[in-house]
């Protein structure tokens, strides 16, 4: 029945909708009785709220091999998802149960907010019954959708800077970019004892839990500094009795030209101390700055030389003094600042949970975990059990299984993995067999084999099947990957030994068989056949591969060596049709 239910890969049609699980009924399938659209959940993100609804489709019937089949249930078992997000169908009386022939149409809401980033697979588990399931049984369907969850990628920004993440668990690591490139000059203190002055500073890791103030500062250019004023302090000059107050004149020139000046006729009638203003202050850059002074004594004693001094202004804002040539000055710069940009932000880090450690508890099959935390998810192989969210797990088959644990903070902590083997002591491996040969159905699941007989282990005879030339019984042991070793059934093989799948009408048998690449295969026949006959031959999977019709005086009846040479190795079924019934044998195509 693998056909008919490969159509259920196709179960989900993901159809969004605002409303919690609302069927979106203008979804009708184009061409086929089932739905189908996108293959991707939508995305999510951590912290955030997730809330998709999926509308689906369901077949009706399908045919499988010629056979009509109709569906008559759909139950959705479980559905797996992240840390921290549930799933609920629209119809949690019928406990998500669905009759096609009710209505085609029902939906699935994913909702919840999601703890751990990453790629994840979610796997939906439902189980199919049918018009033959009275006589093949149940479908249990799986399949997987997948689901990306992104972590939190909100930025702490501001005009200076943003940050990767401004919540954060220990250790954590905090990329920062800047918001202001091509500046003169950064600054950064980010709290941790680091500082840089990278116009892009390197990643920061935050060991411990705390918060972390960010200090950012960019400097478009240099300040720009001005001479503003000079006080002439004293000079060598003194007042004249006989003509009275001092009467200064002076000259200030720089290295690019005259600064400022006053002549004797417009001498300034005062002592010393003398502040002279810079009319047009002067950008210090370097260029030196030359000061003379007179005292203006009149007729006939003329102009008294104070002194003159040369000096280089001071690139910086204050008060600064300088002495020689006969005078003692005070000069004042100013500062016009640079354009700057300086901000602050804060980093949150929380604690990390304890790697949680698990004991297996081999007697009573349970594992437990050292941390109870506010949320638990386990893991089988990487991948989330559906309502495994306990602080203990009892293990259902063997493999690896881990804990993902997460505190009040969404921190998280991973588990190692804990290596389970369980035995089933009751399992037997499915033989099959015909005449002289036996071979393993379920062989891959296993990565050791060996035969048996009567006389105990047959030396060499370790491949998926056997072919023996004694009669006896034989039976295969067969060792799983976690060291589980299962016995099959004990089954009787001989060289003309055959087996029916069905009561044939009449008794029929078919040799050689196995049949080998060169042999033909003869059908022979005991009773009274009042019809034609049909002889068909079809594969395991029910295709058909030969098929002829003939008279029921033509037995027995040859199919010629190159028909069979062109099967496969494997199994086939022999089709014997009179008289509206059928006998059926299993020949094996294998090359010795």
């Amino acid at each position: 029945m693998k056909k008919v239910f490969a159509i259920l890969l196709l179960f989900f049609n993901i159809i969004y909708v605002q409303a919690q699980c609302a069927i979106d009924y203008n979804y009708i399938p184009i061409g086929v009785n089932y739905g189908l659209s996108t293959d991707t959940l939508a995305t999510g993100t951590v912290g955030q709220m997730y809330d998709e609804d999926i509308t689906f489709f369901l077949p009706t019937d399908t045919v499988d091999n010629g056979l009509y089949v109709t569906f008559v249930d759909f139950h959705i078992i479980s559905i797996s998802l992240p840390l921290g997000m549930t799933w609920e169908c629209n119809n949690t009386i019928a406990n998500c149960h669905y009759d096609p022939s009710i209505t085609q149409y029902g939906c699935v809401n994913i909702s919840g907010t999601p703890l751990i980033s990453g790629s994840y697979n979610v796997d939906v588990n439902l189980i199919a019954t049918h018009s033959l399931s009275s006589i093949a049984g149940t479908e249990n369907i799986s399949f997987s959708l997948p689901l990306t969850i992104y972590p939190d990628t909100s930025l702490s920004s501001n005009l200076g800077f943003n940050m990767s993440s401004s919540v954060a668990c220990a250790p954590a690591t905090i990329s920062f970019t800047n918001n202001n490139v091509g500046m003169l000059s950064y600054f950064w203190d980010f709290g941790n004892g680091n500082t840089s002055s990278l116009e892009q500073p390197v990643d920061q890791i935050y060991s411990q839990s705390g918060q972390y103030i960010i200090q950012y500062s960019a400097i478009q250019a240099n300040p720009i500094y001005f001479l503003d004023s000079i006080e002439i302090v004293s000079g060598n000059c003194s007042d004249n009795i006989l003509i009275g107050d001092v009467d200064l004149l002076y000259d200030i020139n720089s290295t690019n030209g005259m600064i400022q000046s006053v002549s004797a006729s417009n001498a300034i009638t005062q002592a010393f101390p003398l502040m002279i203003s810079i009319y047009n202050p002067v950008q210090v850059s370097g260029q030196d700055v030359i000061i003379d002074v007179w005292d203006d004594d009149g007729w006939p004693w003329g102009l008294e030389y104070c002194g003159g001094l040369t000096f280089s202004p001071q690139q910086q804002a204050g008060v600064f003094s300088e002495n020689g040539g006969g005078l003692s000055i005070n000069y004042y710069v100013s500062e016009i600042p640079a354009n700057s940009i300086t901000t602050f932000d804060t980093v949150f880090v929380y604690d990390t949970p304890l790697v949680p450690s698990l004991l297996y508890d081999t007697i009573n099959n349970l594992i437990t975990s050292s941390q109870d935390t506010l949320s638990n998810q386990w893991y089988y192989y990487n991948s989330p059990i559906p309502g495994a969210i306990d602080s203990f797990i009892q293990p259902f088959t063997s493999g690896l299984y881990s804990l993902v644990v997460v505190n009040n903070f969404g921190c998280v902590s991973s588990s190692s993995d804990v290596w389970v083997v369980i035995c089933d002591s009751t399992y037997q491996p499915q033989l099959d067999y015909n005449s002289s040969l036996a071979w393993i159905v379920d062989s891959a699941l296993y990565s050791l084999l060996q035969w048996y007989n009567d006389d105990g282990i047959i030396i060499g005879a370790t491949q998926s099947f056997l072919s023996v030339t004694e009669n006896g019984m034989y039976y295969v042991v067969a060792t799983d990957e976690f060291g589980c070793s299962y016995s099959s059934e004990s089954v009787y093989l001989g060289a003309n030994v055959g087996l029916n799948f069905s009561k044939p009408v009449t008794n029929v048998s078919v040799g050689p068989n196995p049949i080998s690449e060169n042999s033909s295969l003869t059908i022979f026949v005991e009773g009274l056949l009042l019809s034609n006959v049909i002889i068909r031959i079809t594969d395991i999977r029910g295709n058909q591969v030969y098929q002829k019709t003939i008279k029921s005086d033509e037995f027995p009846y040859q199919i010629s060596n190159k028909i069979v040479r062109e099967l496969n190795n494997g199994v086939y079924y022999l089709e014997v049709i009179t008289n509206g019934q059928k006998s059926i044998n299993k020949i094996i195509k294998i090359n010795f």
